[in-house]
């Protein structure tokens, strides 16, 4: 029923697909328009919309009665809005520029391109102060560098000096110590010598007095040790080559009419450590009796340095039953208590009767 009606309308006005597409209906219409000083381009936009909704309307009416074609009506919609983006683009063209960004309207392209090259310029000079400033500080660390290795070669020679002298002084030492040494050594046997020579001395003197008495008195009196026998000062003494007991020692000093040495001076004491035999040997000192005392009954003061280290102890570990109570000298001179038992050598001391 609306077929015939849409039919008659495009009869009017034949329309290929291609000029559709092309907008070449619409230029035509512009120019005969134009040149016929005819309607404005609003007019033709205003006579395509009426001609748009007369079609959509008779197609609409036709839906009832006819099966409608909706490959028409979507090339025909598509070709309106061509046709409208294509007159608003050309009137857009004409009238308006084309839309810029936000930051292109804020910064224009030649500034950008000015301030960007101000920052190149700035960054460059940056780099090259920042150059300058390294190759000073490399100029200076270079400058630390060889003054420390300076200071450094400065000191190890000065130490490197410092140990030769060093080594040359404890060589020195070395060598003055040995020398010293030495000379102590020669000064100790010259000592020694001197002492063993007045030793004698005093020896011979004391026959020449004993002779001397004896020869006044007729052989009355006798002023020398009797045969065997050692005089020092007032004293005669008898060095024993035998050992024994500190209680059969005893016994012999007094079968001989004397008894076992007592060293009341220094003196003395180095006199029999210079006559007696070498090894042990036993003196007239005990504490039996719970005090120090010589045999010839004079007391005896403990004296720390007569003693070896740690003597006297009264040792029990022996296994010999009781402490040590009687004295002995070692072979290096010093005093130590020993078990009366043991078998040492021993001295007998007289008195010297003018």
């Amino acid at each position: 029923m609306g077929w015939p009606r849409l039919r008659n309308h495009f009869t009017t006005r034949t329309l290929t697909l291609p000029q559709l597409c092309s907008g070449q209906h619409l230029d035509e219409t512009s120019g005969s328009a134009a040149n016929a000083g005819g309607p404005s381009e609003t007019q033709a936009e205003e006579e395509l919309n009426r001609g748009w909704k007369m079609a959509t309307s008779v197609v609409n009416s036709a839906a009832g009665d006819y099966e409608p074609q909706p490959t028409m009506a979507a090339d025909y919609q598509d070709l309106k809005s061509l046709d409208v983006a294509d007159e608003s683009g050309k009137r857009f063209g004409r009238g308006l520029p084309p839309s810029q960004s936000s930051w292109r309207r804020i910064c224009p392209t030649n500034r950008l391109v000015l301030i960007l090259m101000g920052l190149c310029t700035i960054l460059a000079l940056s780099v090259g102060i920042l150059g300058i400033q390294g190759v000073q500080l490399s100029r200076d660390q270079w400058g630390t560098q060889e003054a420390l290795k300076s200071f450094n070669k400065t000191v190890s020679s000065g130490l490197s000096i410092l140990q030769r002298k060093r080594n040359s002084t404890s060589w020195k030492l070395a060598a003055l110590e040995k020398t010293l040494s030495t000379d102590n050594d020669k000064m100790e046997k010259v000592r020694k010598l001197i002492q063993g020579q007045l030793d004698t001395l005093q020896e011979d003197t004391r026959t020449f007095q004993c002779d001397l008495v004896e020869l006044k008195s007729n052989g009355t009196k006798s002023g020398c040790c009797p045969k065997g026998w050692i005089i020092f000062q007032e004293s005669c003494y008898w060095m024993s080559r035998s050992t024994m007991s500190w209680g059969s020692a005893k016994s012999d000093c007094q079968r001989k009419k004397a008894h076992l040495v007592a060293l009341n001076s220094p003196e003395e004491a180095r006199f029999v450590n210079q006559r007696r035999r070498p090894g042990h040997t036993w003196i007239g000192l005990t504490d039996v009796s719970g005090t120090w005392k010589w045999e010839d009954g004079t007391l005896y003061t403990l004296k720390q340095t007569d003693w070896s280290e740690g003597q006297p102890d009264h040792w029990y570990g022996h296994d010999l039953g009781g402490g040590e109570d009687c004295v002995e000298i070692y072979p290096s001179g010093y005093w130590n208590d020993n078990h009366c038992s043991r078998s040492f050598g021993w001295v007998c001391e007289m008195a010297l009767k003018i």
